[in-house]
Order: C-alpha cells, then sequence, then structure tokens
C-alpha cells in the first residue's frame, strides 16, 4: 500500500497551484530556497507570501480563493513559496525550517504591510484576506 501511494506521488503530474494564474502580481520566489521574508516587501502594495507545494490540495483550494481578491485588489501582491520534491521530504526543504515552525503545516501566509511588517502569520485564508483588508482601510482613512 505504501509502495503504491509512492509511485502515485512520484508519477502524479501535479501542477503548481499558481500555475496559469492570470493576475500579473504573482511571482514565485522560492522553490524550497530560504527567503528574506522582508524583503518581499513593495512600497505601496501589501504582499502575500504564500508557502505551499503542487501535491498539497488545501495549496490549490487557497490560491483559489486568492485569485478573484487578487482582481479586485490590484495593491496585493503574492510572492510564492513552492516547496518542491515530495510530502515526506518537506521537512528538509530550508524554507519549511524557516517559516513553517515545528508543526510543518501547509499552507502557510505571511501578509507583508509595504514596509515588510509582518500583518498576519497563519492557515487560513479567509482570515488572510480579512486582515489585509483591515490594513487596507486604516491606510485608506
Amino acid at each position: 500500500m505504501l509502495f503504491t501511494l509512492a509511485l502515485i506521488f512520484a508519477a502524479s503530474p501535479f501542477p503548481d497551484p499558481w500555475a496559469g494564474a492570470e493576475a500579473p502580481q504573482v511571482v514565485t520566489v522560492s522553490e524550497g530556497e530560504a527567503i528574506d521574508l522582508k524583503a518581499l516587501a513593495t512600497p505601496g502594495h501589501y504582499t502575500i507570501v504564500d508557502v505551499g507545494a503542487a501535491w498539497c490540495a488545501p495549496c490549490h483550494d487557497a490560491a483559489r480563493a486568492l485569485r478573484p481578491y487578487l482582481d479586485e485588489h490590484p495593491d496585493v501582491l503574492v510572492r510564492a513559496v513552492t516547496i518542491s520534491g515530495q510530502p515526506w521530504e518537506l521537512a528538509k526543504s530550508p524554507v519549511a525550517a524557516q517559516l513553517l515552525g515545528r508543526r510543518g503545516r501547509i499552507p502557510m501566509f505571511y501578509a507583508l504591510d509595504g514596509e515588510g511588517e509582518v500583518i498576519y502569520e497563519g492557515h487560513d485564508v479567509e482570515r488572510l484576506m480579512a486582515r489585509v483588508d483591515r490594513a487596507r482601510a486604516r491606510r485608506s482613512r
């Protein structure tokens, strides 16, 4: 059974969760390499760092939920960190050790303001969008 599952994961052509994204503000910044989170911030924009993997179904669901949000909010950028490899190799990724913590659960999101301050850290895409909306509303006052 375990061998069969290993063959399925090894042979499955899972696409990147952001593959084919029409939103111009989506850029893949890492395929498992460590990153400088604060350096991903862009002045005048909010930046969502989406840590996921091609084999992760919740990662695909989150990307689908974020696409219309990006269409409505051109001041929000996504920097995708797509961890390559197989599910059992997740812990070997330098960026996983850096951004996922002990639990190692994906998807993981960070939202940064224009100065690079983290305004959200967590796994819930709905809470992520709500937190960015609150920050956007405060900025527009």
